[in-house]
């Protein structure tokens, strides 16, 4: 069971960067974000987890929260990245993206 739980530990520690990347695409609440991660193979999480990142990230003022009337029930909270939100993201994607090319270098035998 040791790849169950790296992979559940590997989800963990990219939500930060998947939620700033969902939200580069348009303001969202909670739940429509864990919608659209359900659609993706691997990302799938339950409602509950996404709330205190969101929470912490707010906090960092990477997003900002902000109430807005639904037609489904009672306001809903809503969250949009900062400046500072998007360039952390920024940062964040160029550090996966060179995470990802190291990787597959020491995957290939690439050592040099």
């Amino acid at each position: 069971m040791y790849v169950d739980n790296w992979q559940t530990q590997l989800r963990k520690g990219v939500l930060d960067i998947v939620l700033l990347n969902l939200l580069s695409h348009g303001d969202s609440h909670g739940y429509e974000m864990v919608q659209r991660m359900r659609q993706i193979e691997g990302l799938a999480i339950r409602e509950g987890n996404v709330y205190p990142i969101l929470a912490r990230l707010e906090q960092e003022e990477l997003v900002e929260g902000y109430k807005q009337a639904s037609k489904d029930g009672p306001p809903r909270k809503y969250y949009k990245l900062t400046p500072a939100g998007v360039q952390t993201l920024l940062d964040m994607n160029r550090h996966w993206e060179q995470m990802i090319a190291s990787i597959e270098k020491v995957e290939k035998g690439e050592f040099k």
